[in-house]
């Protein structure tokens, strides 16, 4: 565990939920694997900036890449992904990113938010 998540820890209320993956086979606390540097074979493929549907989204030079959650060997100051599809992680990163800032309006031309999946 990363000296940061150690800290985040302290300052967290106590009897706080965790902000768990709803809906996934993965029991995971989401806060653990934002904002750290992703590696594959000792190359940095960029840094971790949100989770969507199993998937960790890495933002790069490039672009966005959605690095599904099974790729990841290790979590802790860097997160350390093995062999995942790289075609398929940058066009579903792609889509993340096309979708993300999409407001919608209604009949009458107010914003309207999407509820949340459940």
């Amino acid at each position: 565990m990363s000296l940061i998540s150690k800290i985040t820890r302290i300052f967290r209320k106590h009897g706080e939920e965790t902000e768990e993956t709803p809906g996934t086979k993965y029991d995971i606390d989401i806060r653990d694997y934002l904002n750290k540097f992703v590696k594959q074979h000792d190359t940095d493929i960029g840094e971790s900036v949100a989770f969507h549907d199993e998937r960790i989204i890495v933002k790069n030079r490039d672009g966005f890449m959605a690095v599904p959650l099974f790729a990841v060997k290790d979590n802790s100051e860097k997160i350390i992904v093995g062999d995942f599809d790289r075609d398929e992680a940058l066009r579903f990163g792609k889509e993340w990113s096309d979708i993300k800032d999409a407001l919608k309006f209604d009949e009458n031309g107010m914003m309207i938010q999407e509820e949340a999946k459940e």
